[in-house]
């Protein structure tokens, strides 16, 4: 009898242990998932910060909404005095850096309440810091602390400024078009930029071919094309002549590549290096500086259409 009780009593001690080690692994499976929960939200947090829409407010000081680009102009109004304080310091003039901080700490205090979304993006420690620092005329606390208000200013713009930029001042690829003048028809950008390609590639591809008639008939449609991206295409976005890319001595070498063609017979090392030069230095350069942006700008819209 007194052996049953045993057994039954390690029974009991045995099912209280699986309770208690069961109940141990239901605890750590909670923490884990809220601590999983928990890096999720910091992950969605980030990629809204990063890919999110801009501030709807922010569209009150940019055209259509205002005459001009009100929260760039006010924003040169914020970088002037913080630099100017830098310059005045080089130079020895504390009472003119301490006048440059009083307007940097009034514009600063403007900004952060001209766009409420943005307000905990102005922190004003920072900035007393600052005015602090200059107070002291130590340098060792002064460039610090021009260094954390450095770190404010570049990390908004590290996350915002190219969203701005974007959808403010980059015009879209997709809804610019230009007149063919090969079929003297209106064409969309990327057609157009994808014919004057394939003219270009043409040339090249007929002349292994033996076709010199058919490469000189893509080299007038390539040369055309691009001749009249210099007059009419870059003008879409640009308010001044171009001075690369398209212009005279880029123009010349493409001239250069239709005397070339025309000789008889065509020089082939020539015809080469010309084609060479204009794909490095004409085609090549131009993608380098708008492609990035323009697929930047592509992939943030998307990405921000998913926050809206």
């Amino acid at each position: 009898m007194k052996k049953d009780w045993i057994k039954i009593g390690v029974s009991v001690a045995l099912l209280l242990a699986v309770t208690a080690l069961a109940g141990c692994a239901d605890q750590q499976q909670i923490a884990q998932l809220q601590a999983e929960k928990a890096a999720l939200q910091e992950q969605n947090r980030q990629l809204q910060e990063l890919a999110g829409p801009l501030p709807a407010s922010l569209d009150n000081y940019f055209p259509p909404k205002a005459q001009g680009p009100v929260w760039l102009i006010e924003m040169f109004g914020l970088a002037t005095p913080l630099e100017s304080i830098g310059v005045d310091l080089q130079q020895g003039d504390i009472a003119g850096a301490k006048a440059n901080y009083a307007a940097f700490k009034a514009q600063y205090a403007k900004m952060a309440e001209m766009v409420p979304e943005w307000k905990d993006l102005f922190p004003m420690a920072p900035v007393e810091n600052l005015g602090k620092a200059l107070e002291s005329g130590d340098p060792g606390q002064i460039g610090p602390a021009m260094g954390a208000v450095g770190q404010v200013c570049g990390g908004c713009h590290l996350v915002n400024q190219s969203k701005a930029f974007f959808k403010y001042h980059w015009p879209d690829f997709g809804v610019l078009s230009l007149t063919d003048p090969v079929s003297t028809e209106s064409v969309a950008w990327v057609d157009y930029m994808r014919m004057m390609a394939e003219a270009f590639t043409g040339i090249g591809n007929d002349l292994q071919q033996g076709q010199v008639d058919n490469a000189l008939q893509n080299y007038v449609a390539f040369s055309a094309r691009l001749k009249a991206l210099e007059q009419e295409g870059c003008a879409k976005c640009h308010s001044t002549a171009r001075a690369y890319f398209v212009d005279a001595a880029s123009l010349a070498m493409v001239d250069q590549l239709g005397q070339a063609l025309k000789a008889s017979p065509p020089d082939a090392k020539a015809i080469g290096d010309l084609s060479g030069a204009i794909g490095n230095e004409i085609c090549m350069k131009c993608h380098l500086v708008h492609v990035p942006a323009a697929s930047a700008k592509e992939r943030w819209e998307a990405f921000a259409a998913l926050f809206e």
